[in-house]
């Protein structure tokens, strides 16, 4: 167990004696000799970087013998005080410092690009399989409440998306028709903001398991090889933890898929991941009309967060620490928050919302 105040905040306090600590598990019989790390400019809140490692062993013939390893590691920014964002994922490997070596041969995607189509229907799969692995676990440890923007309150919601609406709509690119229906719904939720509570109460009292919290396709791995088995390393876990499954599921589609993309796959995908959800074990007990109501809420439960916390987005945008990060994060936010916008219209019927003002009090 490394002590907390000897860990680096920084990767340019990074020491052979601090890597030989952490490593020395994994590598018994090798010696750090050296090591370098670079920048990955990929992160938002931790700053992420490539640490190249030179490990020496004495050979039997007596001689040294050298090795060289590559791994992630992350650090968090200190102009963004989220703590808790790296406990949870260092409890979720269960070490103090998380260790990931760096694999090779994969391919990334962007969200702006989105998830290749034909990846989609694996990649809902393999997250309902790992949902129902977890089904009603306690998620001991983890984030509380799980997922990014889930520490926005009903009460927060409530309060502040009224004033949060207008700006937010009339900075997303939408065609004239669709931004009229969006402003009488916004209008609709805002005349009455107990309805915006009542989602975010409908979410949390939903089914819960262990949920990822940030299911999107730059967070994820793909092997070259392009098999329909292939492994898929599923990356950030710092806000996993106990949550209503759909979450995930509404995030993916949201944040990684095209719109055009998901209009063509969402229904067809739906209904995949009921069945490898109910299929995987027998202690899940989720009808295929629960699940569609249950995605629809978690729709417009991400909607809601996206106006709320847009403010913050663009600022985290401003503020990267390289011109070409700032114009991707910006360009990243604005096509989720569009990708938001079409999915409520596509998700959400007048019935849908009948239903959702016949709970308020």
């Amino acid at each position: 167990m490394v002590i907390t105040s000897e860990v680096p905040a920084r990767p340019g306090q990074l020491t052979t004696g601090f890597l030989q600590q952490i490593l020395q598990v994994s590598y018994p019989s090798y010696r750090v000799v050296e090591f370098q790390w670079e920048p990955m400019n990929l992160g938002v809140i931790a700053e992420v970087v490539i640490i190249t490692v030179e490990f020496e062993c004495n050979a039997d013939s007596g001689e040294a013998k050298r090795a060289e390893k590559r791994f992630v590691g992350k650090f968090l920014r200190p102009e963004f005080p989220f703590e808790s964002m790296f406990s949870v994922e260092s409890k979720f490997y269960n070490k103090f410092t998380t260790k990931k070596e760096c694999v090779e041969s994969v391919k990334t995607f962007t969200c702006v690009d989105g998830s290749p189509p034909h990846h989609i229907p694996i990649l809902v799969t393999k997250l309902a399989q790992m949902h129902a692995r977890f089904w009603n676990h306690d998620c001991n440890g983890l984030a509380i409440p799980a997922g990014i923007g889930s520490q926005l309150t009903g009460e927060e919601k409530r309060l502040q998306f009224p004033d949060c609406w207008m700006d937010f709509l009339n900075d997303v690119p939408l065609e004239s028709s669709e931004k009229t229906k969006l402003t009488v719904l916004c209008q609709r939720l805002s005349q009455k903001p107990d309805q915006l509570k009542v989602v975010h109460d409908m979410v949390d009292n939903g089914p819960s398991c262990l949920i990822h919290g940030d299911f999107h396709i730059a967070n994820m791995l793909l092997p070259t090889d392009g098999t329909e088995n292939e492994v898929t390393w599923l990356l950030d876990w710092a806000t996993c933890g106990k949550g209503n499954p759909l979450r995930d599921l509404a995030f993916f589609f949201i944040v990684s898929v095209q719109a055009s993309h998901r209009q063509a796959q969402e229904a067809q995908c739906l209904e995949i991941y009921h069945k490898a959800l109910t299929a995987e074990t027998g202690a899940v007990r989720l009808s295929l009309e629960e699940l569609h109501r249950q995605y629809k809420v978690c729709v417009l439960n991400q909607f809601l967060i996206l106006v709320v916390f847009d403010s913050l987005s663009k600022s985290l945008a401003a503020n990267a620490k390289t011109e070409r990060l700032r114009v991707e994060l910006d360009e990243h936010f604005r096509e989720v928050n569009r990708r938001s916008c079409l999915s409520v219209l596509d998700n959400l019927s007048e019935k849908d919302f009948q239903l959702l003002e016949a709970r308020c009090p």
